[in-house]
């Protein structure tokens, strides 16, 4: 089983921003900014067809089509396309950017900076951190980093994706600094069973928490959670375990994303938006839905 490769640390999902935020669309017009701007089709090219008339003016637009990698035809729509709009013009045999084409590539170019400064705070290049001690380490010893239940490990070893050194030595279940970080740590994301709970048409409650308790029996979730008032009365009854009540889709997430199993209760009048919540924003985590007997 392999999932996406996360940096060697213990290894926080990264939920992207908000809408209105770097590369997400903007509020008003509802068209992607910064990076993800480039994704609309033509874009790219017609920001390097500008960038080039600003920085390499030429007189004939073939030179301009072979540097770009497109066709000659596609140059001369962009050209007729700019020059409408006043962007591009012809000055002294030669095809240049007028002053609203360079404040058009400068906007492009400055919203695409932004948004990437943005997004290179987010990344972070780790050469050390903390784990839970799994044996017991002594100091210098090679380490292979895995994760357990949302938790990083750190084992005496070298056969493993992830690989350090440590800082200093540790008994198992304490915590251990350690160096020298290389490699990746696969982390793919676990799943999230919704058990849902029928409100409309349902037998007593004793019967329904009796189907309850049957059900997260055969589960295997790490994390337990309740959507909806019938969930959460349900729960209290069927299990003696804690569990999450509040933001329970961002918890599920987030438990998912660290590999960690979740069982959500949610009663089916919650069942649209709860699934909704866990499909935003990306990346998705798998979902499994069964409904429990209603008779």
């Amino acid at each position: 089983m392999t999932g996406p490769a996360h940096p060697v640390q213990p290894p926080v999902p990264r939920i992207p921003p908000r809408r209105g935020t770097h590369g997400d669309a903007d509020a008003a017009g509802g068209e992607p900014q910064g990076l993800l701007a480039l994704m609309k089709p033509g874009r790219l090219t017609e920001l390097l067809f500008l960038l080039e008339l600003s920085t390499n003016p030429s007189g004939r637009l073939r030179p301009i089509a072979n540097r770009l990698g497109v066709s000659v035809q596609t140059i001369s729509l962009l050209h007729r396309k700019f020059r409408k709009e006043g962007k591009v013009a012809v000055v002294e045999g030669r095809y240049r950017t007028t002053p609203a084409g360079v404040a058009e590539l400068h906007g492009l170019i400055s919203a695409i900076r932004a948004d990437l400064d943005a997004r290179m705070t987010e990344l972070q290049l780790v050469r050390e951190c903390r784990a839970i001690a799994a044996a017991t380490i002594h100091r210098a010893d090679p380490v292979v980093l895995f994760m357990d239940a949302g938790d990083l490990y750190a084992r005496p070893g070298t056969d493993g994706p992830s690989r350090g050194t440590a800082a200093q030595g540790a008994r198992r279940g304490q915590l251990v600094q350690v160096e020298q970080l290389e490699g990746v740590l696969p982390l793919p994301p676990a799943g999230v069973l919704c058990l849902v709970l029928p409100t409309r048409r349902t037998a007593s409650s004793d019967l329904r928490v009796g189907r309850l308790r049957r059900a997260l029996g055969s589960g295997n979730g790490r994390l337990l959670a309740a959507e909806g008032l019938e969930a959460v009365h349900a729960l209290r009854h069927a299990s003696t375990r804690p569990f999450v009540r509040f933001g329970v889709a961002a918890a599920a997430r987030e438990a998912s994303l660290l590999g960690v199993p979740v069982v959500v209760v949610v009663s089916d009048s919650h069942l649209r938006a709860l699934l909704h919540r866990l499909a935003e924003p990306y990346p998705s985590v798998p979902v499994e839905v069964r409904t429990l007997p209603s008779n």
